[in-house]
Order: structure tokens, then sequence, then C-alpha cells
């Protein structure tokens, strides 16, 4: 594809509501179209509490059913971060590993009985990097590697695909290749762009022919808008992993965001699509 699009939609968990959206203006033109359901945003919850995951299965199947020009679908967002968990992050019920594959297993099996969409990609949600909020008895550290390793054994010949986040610490694109680590007890964790790697590194030989998909990547601060050739390094970082033939490809970086929803906005800033620009050239 010449680009990929990544939309995010919070979509509820009612089984009735049989509200969809047309992505054919976008995948008409070729791109790359990639959904991510959430049921919601914080303190909704990017899925709902655990007592409705079957009524969300229902609802994710119903908007799959009744929207046009995808066939890729990410279940939920950073599940191991305290503010995506359903009642917010000081009272919200915590996710663990098991309970996110209880509600994916529920929600791949709905999306794939609906006419049509028996082959469509149900990929597992973003790990938030460097993230040590969600504990339980075989990660009590809240190591976020842990967390992911343990959802791709639970999930093991049951997802279709891999989301992953990765973003630097600041514009400089000498942190794109950094090795620095994290502090204690995490000195073993990369601590910068390359934590993609860390990731990449965790999934096991029989699950790389899977498809991975970079939802997210920024400067972890709001995009400076300036050509810095930030987004020129992080695409050529992407280009040298996926250059190893032996290596599990990358199959999309996709930087967040366009809209001017957040801090994190692209539309506007001039320097920054100038530096998309170049690197397109490349």
């Amino acid at each position: 594809v010449p680009g990929w699009i990544v939309f995010t939609e919070a979509i509820g968990c009612e089984p009735n509501d049989n509200g969809g959206k047309d992505y054919t203006p976008w995948s008409s033109q070729g791109y790359g179209i990639i959904v991510r359901l959430n049921n919601g945003y914080e303190p909704g919850g990017t899925i709902p509490y655990s007592a409705r995951y079957a009524d969300f299965a229902k609802r994710c199947a119903n908007y799959v059913r009744n929207s046009s020009g995808c066939h890729i679908w990410i279940i939920g967002n950073e599940v191991n971060m305290a503010w995506e968990r359903p009642g917010g992050p000081e009272h919200g019920e915590a996710i663990t590993p098991r309970m996110y594959a209880e509600a994916f297993r529920l929600c791949r099996h709905e999306i794939h009985r609906r006419p049509g969409h028996a082959d469509d990609q149900i990929v597992i949600g973003a790990v938030a990097p460097w993230n040590v909020q969600t504990v339980y008895p075989d990660n009590p550290s809240g190591d976020w590697i842990i967390y992911f390793q343990h959802l791709l054994e639970l999930l093991d010949g049951e997802a279709d695909g891999i989301a992953l986040h990765t973003y630097a610490r600041d514009a400089n694109p000498a942190s794109l290749v950094s090795e620095a680590r994290m502090g204690a007890p995490f000195e073993h964790r990369r601590a910068m762009f390359r934590t993609y790697i860390d990731f990449m590194e965790a999934i096991p030989a029989h699950l790389r022919h899977l498809p991975v998909y970079i939802t997210e990547t920024d400067q972890n601060q709001p995009w400076r808008d300036d050509n810095v050739g930030w987004v020129q390094a992080a695409y050529a970082e992407i280009d040298r992993w996926n250059s190893d033939p032996s290596r599990q490809k990358i199959r999309c970086l996709a930087l967040y965001r366009w809209q001017r929803h957040d801090q994190w906005h692209i539309q506007g800033k001039a320097g920054v699509i100038d530096d998309l620009r170049q690197a397109l050239r490349h």
C-alpha cells in the first residue's frame, strides 16, 4: 500500500447498537486502513468491565458488519495503562493479560462470524511501553514486556496480527537510534524509540509470521514544528530493521496523530509535514 491510516473509534458495548462507518473514501485510494475498536476513552475504559465482554464482542461485530473499507481491526488500546481501565485510573477494573485475552477471543469469534469478515485480521492491542501500572501474580513488577509476552502466550493461534507503540523522548533525531536503558529495576529495557526492538524480540519464533503494525509513534511531547529530520530518521530506523531478511517485518509506522484532538496533533505543523514529505521521497 502507499501508506497507512489508523482510525480510533469509541463504539461502546451495547449489543443492539448497529452503527458503523464508511472508510472507503480512504481505502478506495489504495491506503491500508486499520481501525482500533474501543469501548470508550477515560474513564469509560478501552474495553468495558469484564461482566460486559460478551456485549462488547457483539457490538464490535455489529460495527464491523456495518462498516466498509476496512478488514484490519485492533481490539482495545494500551490495556496495561491505568487510564484505559473501565472506571478510570483510580477506582477502575485493572485489565490483566488473562482478562484481555478473554475479551479478545470473544471479539474475534464474533467478527469472524459476520459474512465477508471471516478472513479479517483481528489484531492484539498495543501494550504501553515503559508502563508498570498493572501488576499481577506472574508479573509483580508490572514489566510491560512480560505483560506483552503473556498476551502472546494466551492468544497463541488466536490472533491475526500484533499492534505496537513506540516513542522517542524528544525531537532529537539521534534519540531514534539510542540504546539508552531504563532505570532500576528495568536496566535491561530500552528507554527510547528502540523500545520497539524489545517488543519484537519478545515475539516467539513460531509467531513471527504475524503482521506487525506500529500504530503510534511520536516525540513523547508536542510535535516540534520544525523539519529537524525526525520523521525521516524514524522511517530510516524501521527500514533498517526490515532490511534484515531474518527479521519479522514491521508493516506500518503510523505517526500519532493528524487531527487536533490533543497536544500531539500534526495538522497545521508545516515543519513536521515537510519532514514527512521528505521521508516519502526515500
